[in-house]
């Protein structure tokens, strides 16, 4: 399945990724090469843990997730 994946805080990106069944937000976080010490990540605007199961919202059949930076240079 394709998730759209936003990512916020300094330069905001929206990127598509392909998820499997069984991927977690660690393995999303892993795809795009993010530290998951650095962001937090939002589902339906509510934070989830990095080892939850990416489920697929049955009604809208998409994945849409957020990740909000929250480590900045400087």
């Amino acid at each position: 399945m394709e998730a759209k994946v936003r990512i916020v805080g300094g330069k905001e990106e929206e990127k598509r990724i392909e998820v499997l069944q069984d991927d977690t937000y660690e393995n999303v976080l892993e795809k795009l090469n993010i530290n998951p010490v650095e962001v937090l990540v939002l589902r339906e605007g509510k934070p989830v843990p990095e080892d939850k199961t990416v489920a697929i919202n049955k009604n809208k059949g998409e994945i849409d997730i957020m990740i909000i930076r929250i480590v900045s240079g400087g």
